[in-house]
This record gives C-alpha cells, sequence and structure tokens, in this order.
C-alpha cells in the first residue's frame, strides 16, 4: 500500500525513496527491493549500478496498458 500511494504521486523511485517510505535500513530495502523484481512488480529503467525503479504494468495503481518512459 505505501508503493502505491507512493506510485501515485511520483513516476521513480530510487533506495533512497525506499528506504525513507518503509524506515529501513539500506541492506534491507536491497533485500526488499531484490524480492519485488523477482516478482516482476517493480522494474529498473537505470543502469544496474544506478538503478531507477518504475511499478511495472498491472503494479500501484498503473494500468496494465501502462507503459514506463525510458
Amino acid at each position: 500500500m505505501r508503493l502505491k500511494e507512493y506510485f501515485s504521486d511520483h513516476q521513480i523511485m530510487q533506495r533512497s525513496d525506499f528506504q525513507g517510505i518503509t524506515g529501513m535500513v539500506r541492506s534491507t530495502a536491497m533485500i526488499h527491493i531484490r524480492r519485488l523484481r523477482q516478482e516482476g512488480k517493480p522494474q529498473n529503467i537505470g543502469i544496474p549500478s544506478q538503478p531507477i525503479y518504475v511499478p511495472a504494468p498491472g503494479f500501484y495503481g498503473k494500468s496494465r496498458d501502462y507503459q514506463p518512459v525510458k
């Protein structure tokens, strides 16, 4: 629910944003982001060393027709 609310006001998310939303430390935040990425919920439109996450179509309030801008 926190990510759905976050993405209703923001187009992108970085790890530091995720930490702010959840209150997790860096290592725990990365574990959860990896899990969510494996589930196909956020997509990385950045590069591996500088990820920028956007919601995948059908998640966090985005329609299945939603296509993130790369």
